[in-house]
This record gives structure tokens, C-alpha cells and sequence, in this order.
């Protein structure tokens, strides 16, 4: 029971070796028919990573980039889990969220809650080789409808565009946009 010979062994061995090698060209030509814009970009590593450390990600270059384009004292309270991500030195707190942008060219900023306290929401949009951010108020935040629970009471989603006609539209992120931007609530 469960004792698998020699033989055995080395058959299913051989199988497999057989069926990958019959595969390969397969394989290979498929792989000259793949069109992930995502391959082999500046950003594939923040695409790659699972949830929780892409939103650490996150949070450290939001945190960082106020430190230093704006000059001022950032810090993420509590790894940032609990009520907002980021707190700076004048008191302003930010709920931190990271999306990456999907097949259409937008981003889909997930689980938005109305019901804590954090003064604004700072959405940074990654695309392959950009970064892109918004920045919202609570009360903004507040008119979000789109829930992501059947009951719709917990957290909601914000699904921002890359154009200004949108009514959540995320800017390119550059030092001159994000200094701007954010020294305006800081």
C-alpha cells in the first residue's frame, strides 16, 4: 500500500519527461503569441506580487515620496492595518491603496471603507511602465456605490481612469504632480 517500486517510478519519470517534451513546441509557440503588456515591464514585479506586499509596496512610496518631494514626516501607523496607512507630521491621514491597471487601461481601487477615519484616500494606479495617483476625500469616499460584499455595508471599490472626464481620474506620477497635489492637504 502506497509503495511505489523502482520501476514505477522511473516509468512516470519517463512519461513526463515524454509529454513535456512533446509539449515544448507547443509551448514555445505559444509564447510568441502572448501579449501581456506586463512582460518583461519596469513595474512586473509589483503585477507579480500577491495582495498584502503589493499594498506594503504601496504604502512605502507613498509615505517615502511625501518625505521626499513634500519635506515633510510620514509614517505608516500599524504596518498599515486599522483605521488609515499613513500619518504625517501635520496630522493629515491617508487610507493607501494600490491597483494595477487591467486589460481596459483603468484601475480598480478595492476595498474603500466609509465607515473609519482617515481624512483622504491615495490611490496609486501602476501601470507596466508608469505610475498614476489620485487623491479623494472621505467624503468623496463616502459616494462610493459599488460594494464588495453581497451585503454591500463593508468596503466598496473606486474604478478610476486615466482621463480627465472620468469622475475618479488618477494623473501621471510625477514629482512636480505629486508635490502639487499633496502639498495642498498637508
Amino acid at each position: 500500500y502506497g509503495i511505489v517500486s523502482y520501476s514505477e517510478k522511473t516509468e512516470k519519470e519517463n512519461i513526463m519527461n515524454t509529454i513535456d517534451e512533446m509539449i515544448a513546441p507547443l509551448v514555445e509557440r505559444l509564447a510568441t503569441r502572448v501579449e501581456d503588456k506586463w512582460i518583461k515591464s519596469k513595474y512586473e514585479v509589483v503585477k507579480a506580487a500577491a495582495m498584502t506586499p503589493k499594498g506594503d509596496f504601496g504604502e512605502e512610496v507613498t509615505a517615502t515620496l511625501i518625505k521626499e518631494l513634500v519635506g515633510m514626516p510620514a509614517e505608516i501607523i500599524n504596518g498599515g492595518k486599522g483605521e488609515f496607512d499613513i500619518l504625517t507630521e501635520s496630522k493629515v491621514t491617508f487610507e493607501n491603496k494600490l491597483a494595477t491597471e487591467d486589460t481596459s487601461g483603468g484601475f480598480q481601487f478595492n476595498g474603500l471603507k466609509k465607515d473609519v477615519d482617515y481624512d483622504y484616500a491615495f490611490c496609486l494606479g501602476v501601470s507596466p511602465n508608469d505610475l498614476w495617483f489620485g487623491i479623494w476625500t472621505k467624503k468623496e469616499m463616502e459616494g462610493l456605490t459599488v460594494s464588495m460584499t453581497k451585503d454591500g455595508s463593508d468596503s466598496f471599490k473606486l474604478s478610476a481612469r486615466k482621463s480627465p472626464r472620468g469622475k475618479y481620474s488618477v494623473i501621471p506620477l510625477t514629482p512636480e504632480n505629486f508635490k502639487r497635489e499633496v502639498s495642498r492637504i498637508v
